[in-house]
């Protein structure tokens, strides 16, 4: 196992536990500070990149890598659908506004009385 340069200064043994231990927090989106993300990713990108990581380590960088992709689209999904959402209901209400004024104007025709309707 290659040794790399910790995060507190300190070296540690790279290996399939710790990188299935960074899925797993990316995953179950354990909080991370968000200038940590980056530095995840990277690492995990470095391990697919090593010649010296074995098959177990390289798999398990790359589900956490697709983990970490996946929850960005579905957070992009989201962003997507609520902006939809708002869309929508900014047109409703531009529309009933809309019906609002027109029925007023045909009372005002019709001298106060409401068109028939069929039903």
């Amino acid at each position: 196992m290659s040794e790399d340069q910790g995060g507190s200064g300190g070296t540690y043994a790279r290996n399939t536990r710790h990188t299935r231990l960074v899925g797993r927090a990316l995953r179950e989106r354990w909080r991370i500070r968000k200038g940590l993300r980056g530095t995840l990713i990277d690492r995990l990108a470095q391990i697919l990149e090593d010649a010296a990581s074995g098959p177990r380590e390289v798999t398990a960088a790359a589900k956490a890598i697709l983990s970490a992709s996946k929850i960005n689209l579905e957070n992009i999904s989201v962003a997507v659908k609520a902006i939809e959402q708002t869309d929508l209901e900014v047109r409703m209400t531009e529309i009933e506004r809309k019906l609002d004024v027109q029925k007023k104007a045909r009372e005002e025709y019709s001298g106060g009385q409401a068109y028939p309707t069929t039903e």
